[in-house]
């Protein structure tokens, strides 16, 4: 074997390597950045909720997006009541409530006559934010 078959062979062993590290390792994200990125997710309010379970990944900051496209009296208050939280829902507005779930677990939410119900859903790991991705009713500002 000459000097230029094991040139190619030590490089061909190197991309081996490079590969097999960069497809397979799991990725290295900075733990701040991963764990302080808001997780946001839009809810449509007509006649229930859209989503009305929300999976999130615990430990991360939630901004949830509530437009209420509708004026039907039942729909004008949001209620979490686990979290102390009551916030009023202008129609045809959107409304914002930031919270962060410390523990994975449930965070019901109802509107004020307890006729419409949601949950957040605290999950641990990434997978429960990935979820997220592509829901909710973007358009609605």
């Amino acid at each position: 074997m000459g000097a230029a078959d094991f040139v190619v062979v030590v490089l061909g062993l190197a991309l081996i390597g490079w590969e097999l590290w960069y497809f397979l390792l799991p990725p290295r994200h900075s733990p701040s950045a991963t764990k302080e990125a808001v997780q946001e997710i839009h809810v449509l309010v007509k006649g229930g909720y859209d989503p009305a379970t929300i999976p999130v990944e615990a430990g991360r900051p939630v901004r949830l997006h509530f437009y209420r496209d509708e004026t039907a009296e039942c729909s004008e208050r949001l209620v979490f009541e686990s979290l102390g939280l009551e916030k009023s829902l202008p129609a045809y507005e959107t409304t914002t409530i930031e919270f962060t779930p410390t523990a994975p677990g449930d965070y019901p939410f109802r509107c004020g006559k307890s006729v419409m119900h949601g949950r957040v859903v605290a999950q641990v790991g990434r997978d429960a934010a990935r979820v997220n991705l592509g829901r909710g009713h973007g358009k609605h500002g």
